[in-house]
């Protein structure tokens, strides 16, 4: 079991480390040359920040958690709970902006079909108020909370919350604002199921020219990545009541729940990116034009060092 977990943390770190190269890839491609064409589609702006809060939580996960659990700097850490804290803080506040991400991205295609609003610029800015607003009103409440450093077994430390009533109601209260905007999501993936064929059908009629077809094709990648987001909104949910709300008096073993945690969060921050990559084919033409100049780099230099021995080959 201990070497299971060893595997699956070093799998883990370098899921995490690829994915937030990834994520700044996608990043460089949206500020790139083409970012007015970006910026006049919301989504690729609800998934820049969504990007943002992506690689922020991986980092949190693989730095602040994963470290301790495998014993290392445990003088810096078991100090004090301070990084523990911050660990939580940003955890349970990343955690809570993502699913507003996905909510505004479901939301975003849902719109676009039934009566797009997007191009109003208050609406945009409620929406990021609202969304980073909630987040870090999530992260401080679980930051203040009593906790304590946990070992579980050999050098593995946890941070964890006491069993105390103020702690269940910090997990009532997130767990009926992720029932309450999980519905929503699944409410607007059904009307995105719903709308999607008969949708994409008139769209496809009134195709007049490549460039129109171009800009079907893409709407209709924009409503895939919805529909997967969507669906990973759904896992983490029963996740959460699993984790959370059915392990009300803290029965579950600690040392379960992170594993569960850190693969979840590798998961659901590192989706995202690969979807993206997948599905949007502008976003995929700007990020190999960027890998375009390196990939050449490596194989003028691979050419520089099989040549000489090529031409020696050649006078023996």
């Amino acid at each position: 079991m201990v070497e299971l977990r060893t595997v699956l943390a070093f799998v883990s770190s370098f899921f995490g480390l690829t994915t937030t190269v990834v994520n700044l890839l996608i990043l460089i491609a949206i500020f790139g040359p083409r970012r007015a064409y970006y910026r006049s589609h919301f989504f690729y702006v609800i998934y820049m920040v969504g990007v943002l809060i992506d690689i922020v939580a991986l980092a949190n996960c693989h730095l602040l958690a994963l470290l301790p659990s495998k014993g290392l700097f445990l003088d810096t850490f078991l100090s004090s709970t301070k990084l523990g804290r911050l660990f939580l803080f940003l955890a349970w506040s990343s955690r809570t902006c993502q699913g507003f991400t996905n909510f505004f991205i479901a939301l975003n295609r849902v719109t676009a079909i039934v009566a797009p609003i997007w191009s109003q610029s208050s609406i945009r800015g409620l929406c990021f108020t609202v969304q980073f607003g909630v987040g870090i009103g999530v992260g401080l409440v679980a930051a203040v909370l009593n906790v304590y450093w946990c070992n579980t077994s050999a050098d593995s430390w946890y941070i964890q919350f006491y069993d105390t009533p103020s702690t269940h109601l910090f997990f009532d209260y997130v767990f009926a604002l992720i029932t309450f905007f999980s519905m929503l999501t699944i409410a607007a993936y059904a009307v995105l199921i719903f709308n999607f064929q008969s949708d994409s059908r008139k769209s496809v009629r009134r195709s007049a020219s490549d460039q129109n077809d171009r800009e079907v094709k893409n709407e209709q990648s924009l409503v895939y990545i919805a529909i997967c987001v969507c669906t990973m909104e759904t896992m983490y949910y029963v996740m959460y009541c699993y984790g959370f709300i059915m392990n009300a008096n803290f029965q579950l073993n600690l040392e379960t729940i992170y594993v569960s945690y850190f693969l979840f969060t590798d998961l659901y921050s590192g989706v995202p990116p690969y979807l993206l990559l997948l599905f949007s084919t502008p976003i995929r033409q700007d990020v190999k034009r960027i890998l375009s100049p390196l990939m050449n780099g490596v194989v003028r230099r691979i050419d520089n060092k099989v040549t000489p021995l090529s031409t020696d080959e050649d006078q023996v």
